[in-house]
Parts: structure tokens; sequence; C-alpha cells
């Protein structure tokens, strides 16, 4: 009860407080900042157009197939006597559509081509991610997951969004698959982080990753608030010495690497959805 009392407090105060964040980010001269911003309230106040509403249309169609599937995935991988049905993972863990869309609009408004998911689940967030990739020459989507039966899945909708060639679906278990990735010396302009919820593992990630960023980069990081250890673990990435810029949105935070801009960790608190 104490904190949920205490999200709302911090989400009023956020919101009470936007105008005067924007009007300091404002006075900075940083594309992928302001692109970032951009993005952030065109999926706050809805400002899509047709085409933009029709895709997204496509990717809820897609959840709701997840939705109504009963298909069951084991958990072996894990070491976990489990089996849960897709249906209930889609509702469990999908990312939720304002997220989604913000993914979608921060590769599209900075033109990323080059994209690591860390977390594949069922491919939502994905679908919605190379529903923007696929406008771009020679694109290329990674994604990272654990579950073989996800991994089916999720492979098979992305080839049915962009050629299967420009798509890779890493199956295993992360502290076997990622050092292996980083070392294929990939450069990514755009990483979504949403695979593994405990500090330690995000902030390895993190520090991996960065030697495989392009010059202009962003970092998308899911449920930094939580628990006590993603909270620690946002902290200690948005005040990284590499960092430039961060936003705060409460449920993710982003991250922006400009290795041409000398600011270093400024920050933004902002709301976009509870």
């Amino acid at each position: 009860m104490v904190s949920k009392i205490i999200k709302h407090i911090n989400i009023f105060y956020r919101r009470f407080n936007e105008k005067k964040e924007l009007e300091k980010a404002k006075i900075i001269d940083n594309k992928s900042l302001n692109k970032v911003l951009e993005s952030v309230i065109k999926v706050k106040y809805s400002k899509f157009n047709s085409k933009e509403n029709n895709f997204f249309k496509e990717c809820e169609l897609y959840r709701k197939s997840l939705l109504n599937n009963d298909r069951m995935i084991s958990y072996d991988v894990f070491g976990i006597n489990k089996m849960e049905m897709v249906s209930t993972i889609c509702k469990n863990a999908a990312s939720k559509i304002k997220f989604c869309k913000l993914l979608y609009c921060l590769i599209d408004k900075l033109n990323f081509k080059s994209v690591l998911e860390i977390g594949t689940n069922l491919g939502v967030s994905g679908t919605y991610m190379l529903k923007a990739l696929k406008k771009q020459k020679d694109p290329k989507f990674i994604s990272m997951e654990g579950l073989p039966g996800l991994c089916e899945i999720s492979f098979k909708q992305f080839s049915s969004i962009i050629e299967s060639k420009k798509v890779d679906v890493i199956e295993g278990l992360y502290d076997e698959t990622f050092p292996v990735l980083i070392k294929q010396n990939h450069l990514f302009d755009f990483v979504f982080i949403d695979g593994n919820h405990r500090e330690k593992p995000t902030l390895n990630y993190f520090d991996l990753i960065k030697k495989n960023f392009t010059k202009n980069s962003v970092l998308v990081f899911d449920d930094i608030n939580w628990s006590k250890g993603m909270i620690n673990a946002w902290n200690k990435i948005k005040n990284d010495k590499d960092v430039n810029y961060s936003i705060d949105l409460y449920q993710q935070g982003i991250v922006i690497i400009d290795k041409n801009d000398p600011n270093r960790n400024i920050n933004f608190n902002l709301h976009l959805s509870y």
C-alpha cells in the first residue's frame, strides 16, 4: 500500500513538472535528445497519422492472437519444472501498448537501422520495432530469448514482417549467448533491454554493450522501478561516465549516448503511462 502511494506521488510530481522539464531540454542543442522527447510527447498525446495507426492495429492483432493461444511453453531450459500457456505469458509479460508505440517512434524518428532486443518474449515489442525498422535500407534486428518455444513463435512473427535474413532470434541463456554476441562486433544504434530484471545482470549488459554502440545510440531499459535492485541499476546507468542524457519515464528509462556531445549525466523526469 505504501509503495503504491509513493508511486502515485512520484507520478503526480512528474506530471506537474513536465512543462518545466521540457523547457529545460529546449535549451540543449542535441538532435537525438530532441527527437527522443518528441517521440515521448507524440506517444503521450497520441499524435499519430492514419498510416501509423494502421501499423499499430496490425501489431495489436498479433497480441490478440497470442491472448487466444493455448499452446503450452516449457521452462525446462531454466531448470524449472513448469509449463505455461502462451495466452498467460502474453497477458503477464508482454509490453504495454503505449511503451510499444514509443519503441516504434524512437526507431522511426531517429532513423535507426541496427537494433538489439534483450528479452524477446513472444515478440510483441519486437513487432512494433520491426514495423519501424523495415522502412530502413538494409536493417538488422537481433533479439535474444531463453525459452525455445518463445523463440519459435516470435521468429515466425518477425519473418512475416521483414525478410528472415534481416532477423536473428538468438536462443539460449543470456549468460552464454550475450558474450558471444558481443564478440561478433555488431554496432547497434538502438538497444531495448527487457530480459532480466535484476541489478547485476542489467549493469553487466550495459557495460558490455557500450563497446558495440554507434556514435549516436539510444538504449531503453524496462521496469526501472521494478525493485530496489533495478532502481540501483538505473541510478548507476544514468550517472555512467559515457551517458549524455537520460529520460526517466518511471516504468522505462531511456539513455542517450552521443560521442560528439560534451554534456554528461543530464536527466529528465517525465511520465508516459500508468
